[in-house]
């Protein structure tokens, strides 16, 4: 840049800050609009980015070769659809006939989610003086803790003899566990659940991932599969894992979908009546998710950033107005129309870009706020974000103030120094 530009550039800032600084309450009404906008966009985006790293923890920690089978779709927890909640669960059979059939899976397993509550009373688990009403109770084959990849803190998994015999052990969550046993160790004590006993034989190491900071399997009660078949009766609602051989994921998919289809005798061009997903489809479902309520975030704050432009340009019409005078006389004794159209530019880009700071530093101020107050939860703007809203800020102003510049920059000198 040579140095009449930076000269230009200088004097037409200097202007600029000059106009702004006396005209402070104006000023200030007329980025409201910019502020409410860009903190609209870099705070949704900031929650979005940091749920979307958590989500994508959470379904990797269950294994990025896994093809997960429901009869169901969606969350396994979550009440079925009124299309789907007439398909038969998957059973626990399909396990072993998928071992056998399979050329593509390297192992095969299954989890069973209980019902929260049993007989209309939610199913409360005890220990000592201590107890949670909030516990979680699954059943697994005694293969699927290695096929999602469980860490345990301490402890063991229970055995395929324990599962047969329908033993009464259990693995415990490390949110479960600190509920029940505070900070003593598990391994070897005793819970009860529904009037029945239980020995921990394992404890699980808090898992990674979850939504707002907080991962469900952490509040997970483990049992055997046979071990729950007997308490709480034939399942409901049955999840298939399915590990993929190295690199095969794909062929394991299409592998899986056409064995269940056989055993669940569905005629040639039949629609499925169970889902098939993998990690990246759960988690390309959520990014668009995130996408269209990213479009929504856009268009409400597209409304706020409407509002302040139209604040900025009333501003800068009522600037040029008010300092007609002014203008006729630069512009009389030879200050080039380029220059005085940049400095009225440079007030609006100024007007906005305080309010994209400001917008700024009040979403990195509030998703700081949620990160101390949400445990485990980060909604740290991401730096994309902060650039884009500076960057629309910015633009927002160019927009602004163009007209109201270009105004000023055409104004006839003998006409505005005749200016009242």
């Amino acid at each position: 840049m040579t140095g009449a530009w930076k000269e230009t550039l200088g004097e037409a800032a200097s202007l600029a800050v000059e106009s702004l600084r006396t005209e402070r309450a104006r000023s200030a009404l007329a980025v409201v609009g910019i502020v409410i906008g860009i903190v609209t966009v870099v705070l949704v985006a900031s929650v979005l980015a940091n749920v979307r790293n958590q989500i994508a923890l959470l379904f990797r920690d269950l294994g990025t070769d896994n093809v997960f089978a429901f009869h169901l779709t969606g969350d396994p927890y979550v009440t079925a659809s009124e299309r789907e909640a007439r398909r038969r669960p998957l059973e626990l059979a399909y396990v072993a006939d998928i071992k056998r059939l399979s050329t593509e899976a390297l192992a095969v397993g299954a989890q069973i989610i209980v019902p929260t509550t049993t007989g209309g009373e939610v199913l409360v688990a005890r220990a000592g003086g201590r107890e949670s009403d909030t516990v979680l109770v699954e059943g697994a084959t005694s293969s699927l803790l290695d096929i999602i990849g469980a860490e345990f803190a301490r402890g063991r998994p229970f055995t395929d003899l324990e599962d047969r015999q329908r033993a009464r052990v259990a693995v415990i969550g490390a949110a479960l566990s600190e509920a029940l046993f505070g900070n003593a160790v598990p391994i070897g004590r005793t819970l009860t659940l529904g009037g029945e006993t239980y020995t921990v034989v394992g404890e699980l190491a808090r898992r990674r991932g979850g939504f707002l900071g907080e991962n469900r399997q952490d509040n997970v009660l483990t049992l055997p599969a046979g071990t729950v078949r007997s308490r709480f009766g034939e399942p409901e609602r049955v999840v298939i894992y399915v590990r993929a051989k190295p690199g095969r994921r794909e062929a394991c998919f299409r592998e899986t979908e056409a064995i269940l289809r056989q055993l669940r005798h569905l005629a040639p061009g039949a629609d499925n009546d169970f889902n098939l997903s993998t990690a990246e489809q759960i988690i390309a479902t959520f990014d668009g998710l995130s996408a269209r309520i990213g479009l929504a975030t856009v268009g409400l704050a597209a409304v706020s950033l409407l509002i302040g432009a139209i604040g900025i340009a009333n501003v800068m019409f009522i600037s040029v107005t008010e300092r007609t005078r002014e203008i006729g006389l630069r512009l009389a004794v030879g200050a080039p129309r380029k220059k005085v159209q940049l400095q009225f530019l440079l007030e609006a880009v100024f007007l906005s870009g305080v309010g994209g700071l400001a917008g700024v530093a009040t979403a990195l101020a509030i998703g700081l706020l949620l990160t101390f107050v949400v445990q485990g939860f980060s909604a740290v703007a991401p730096a994309w974000a902060v650039a884009a809203g500076l960057v629309a800020s910015v633009g927002v102003g160019i927009v602004a103030g163009y007209w109201p510049a270009r105004r000023a920059s055409r104004l006839d000198p003998v006409e505005a120094l005749r200016h009242e």
